[in-house]
């Protein structure tokens, strides 16, 4: 195992810029997502990092070797791709043993018949049997270790991909949104097995998903990635709580963030007019905006923040949400609420919010965060 550290790395498809100066160091054993939407270049970072794409600019450095040149089957990485890409004509046993004869056999001992009786191969094929056996225990697949991949069904096969991975012994491991494939179900338990797998390891896991639960429930840190560049990268709690940037505070969390216009008159901040007793100085920027998570909302008739109307709900059982729309319907708000406040939001239904100042996330016209206007405010101030 070994660090990693990546270092202003861009990359160009003609004139189209892909990554522009990506730089992240990752410690051994630390679990890191990349997570973005669509076309954002995480899976190109992944694939220089694993060296099947070279990069325009930067360096790759594994346990302090620098291995930007550096062809991809000696780098000692196992990727796990989206497809599984397994080969269909060989068994589960024979596909987890692929990297291993590959690395401990030479051509000829390779050979279907005579490769077997070649001098050293009996030894070379007991040693992979061994190691295939362990990772198959370690996944729970050593019932399947006879069958081909079209008789699994995707869990399955996944975890083959894993075992292919898992028997290199690798400095770290490489995961393309590895889940995609997998029905709702299918995913909570194979993440949860990939997080104990990793926990059980303690080996380097880089792991590309646009699923922000994946990333929240499984990273040690989340790297936030949109167009090219790393917007934040911390503990997925950081992430949640006290993002640098309004796309990060958008982008992670369901539902949405709110995000509320600030209007400034003079020192003091309103909000649709109405009045938020926060006070800041001459040189605070003129257009702000607030965000707030759905549940630092909650219902109030005691002098409420902001009014509106319910138009839409949605009944999860533990939970409801509920979209307000505000004022004069030019906005709308999601609130997050408990089951027993289900007859307080019938539909058209007036109701009144208020949220705690210490929850509010204040942004500029640019959308970076102004944690210097959040500590000016009154954080006293809690409207029931």
């Amino acid at each position: 195992m070994a660090d990693l550290s990546i270092t202003s790395i861009t990359k160009r498809f003609g004139e189209t810029p892909v990554l522009k100066g990506v730089s992240l160091d990752v410690v051994n054993g630390e679990f890191v997502s990349l997570v973005g939407p669509s076309g954002c270049g995480k899976s190109t970072l992944l694939r220089i990092i694993a060296g099947l794409e070279a990069p325009t600019t930067g360096n790759i450095a594994l346990g302090g070797v620098d291995v930007t040149g550096t062809r991809a089957a000696d780098r000692n990485l196992s990727m796990v791709f989206q497809s599984y890409a397994l080969y269909p004509h060989l068994s589960v046993g024979e596909n987890i043993a692929v990297p291993l004869r590959m690395r401990e056999l030479n051509g000829l001992q390779r050979l279907p018949v005579v490769g077997s009786v070649m001098p050293g191969a009996r030894a070379h094929n007991a040693r992979i049997a061994s190691q295939v056996s362990r990772a198959a225990d370690m996944l729970e697949i050593a019932a399947l270790l006879d069958r081909k991949p079209g008789q699994l069904s995707g869990g399955q096969r996944q975890r083959v991909a894993l075992g292919r991975a898992l028997v290199r012994n690798p400095a770290a491991f490489l995961l393309d949104e590895p889940l995609s494939n997998l029905d709702a179900k299918l995913r909570v338990q194979t993440r949860a097995e990939i997080a104990e797998l990793h926990r059980n390891l303690a080996a380097t896991f880089i792991y590309v998903t646009h699923d922000q639960v994946e990333a929240m429930t499984m990273s040690d840190r989340i790297a936030v990635m949109m167009d090219g560049e790393i917007l934040q990268c911390a503990a997925p709690d950081i992430i949640y709580e006290d993002p640098d940037d309004i796309r990060v505070a958008e982008f992670i969390g369901s539902p949405k963030i709110n995000i509320l216009p600030l209007e400034r008159s003079g020192t003091d901040l309103h909000l649709f007019g109405r009045s938020l007793d926060w006070h800041v100085t001459s040189a605070t920027p003129e257009i702000m905006q607030l965000g707030l998570r759905p549940e630092a909302l909650h219902l109030t008739q005691h002098t409420p923040r902001l009014t509106g109307r319910v138009v839409h709900f949605e009944n999860l059982g533990s939970e409801v949400f509920a979209q307000i729309a505000l004022d004069d319907d030019a906005m709308r708000v999601t609130l997050r609420a408990t089951p027993a406040q289900r007859q307080m939001l019938g539909l058209g239904a007036e109701v009144g919010l208020g949220f705690d100042t210490r929850v509010g996330l204040v942004f500029d016209a640019r959308g970076k965060r102004l944690r210097s206007v959040e500590a000016m405010v009154d954080l006293t101030s809690e409207v029931a």
